[in-house]
């Protein structure tokens, strides 16, 4: 527990309030996405299937699929699951509050000019949301605590087993609509091309969304 208070200390208000903010953005980006209608993130198609077949908002099955994805780091790495991951629940609520608030108000794309924009926009978003909740130094979204227990328990690269994992949550999503509706759900060019894109859109943003935060100061 001392190690949970001292955890719990070292988060200053100023990360507190960069991480609510990243939280934000990162739920808009990801309702954004939803709304181009050109297929997901990889990370939340397989939610996204089971959404649509069982009729549970999308928002809800996400913070569903986080805790799942929470359960399988513990049963990857048992003994080495730190207690401190626990708040990744935290996270999950905060991240599938928010798709579920900007899923209600954002505008579904029509045209091909305004999906492409849209895609721009919500991968834009996204890395920008992924830049400062990991700046915060907090804890990881599920996704990407996820790809770090694959990491750790498979001796590979972070960088790969993020790949791993995404190539598997887009066949395991491709299979679930085919079975089921007998047609990719969710999935598609934009579910690619977010897959691609966001890591660059990070790089890009990285240094001056730090330094707007002040969060490079508190390194």
């Amino acid at each position: 527990m001392e190690a949970v208070r001292a955890f719990l200390r070292a988060f200053t208000p100023r990360r507190r309030i960069v991480y609510l903010l990243g939280t934000l953005i990162l739920g808009c980006g990801i309702a954004m996405n939803t709304k181009t209608q050109l297929g997901i993130a990889p990370i939340l198609s397989v939610a996204w299937n089971l959404s649509e077949l069982i009729g549970v908002p999308f928002s809800l099955m996400s913070f569903f699929y986080y805790c799942f994805l929470i359960l399988l780091q513990f049963l990857l790495l048992r003994r080495e699951f730190e207690p401190i991951q626990v708040f990744q629940l935290v996270a999950s609520f905060l991240t599938s509050f928010f798709i579920g608030v900007f899923g209600r108000f954002l505008p579904t794309a029509v045209t091909p000019l305004g999906r492409g924009a849209m895609l721009l926009g919500a991968i834009l978003l996204t890395g920008t949301g992924i830049i400062l909740t990991v700046g915060a130094r907090f804890v990881p979204n599920p996704g990407d605590g996820m790809a770090a227990a694959i990491a750790r328990r498979t001796g590979k690269s972070l960088g790969l087993s993020k790949n791993i994992l995404d190539i598997s949550s887009f066949l395991a999503a491709a299979a679930l609509g085919f079975l089921f509706r007998g047609r990719l759900m969710g999935v598609g060019v934009g579910t690619v091309v977010t897959m691609l894109l966001t890591g660059r859109a990070v790089a890009l943003l990285q240094k001056p969304l730090l330094h707007l935060s002040g969060l490079d100061r508190e390194a």
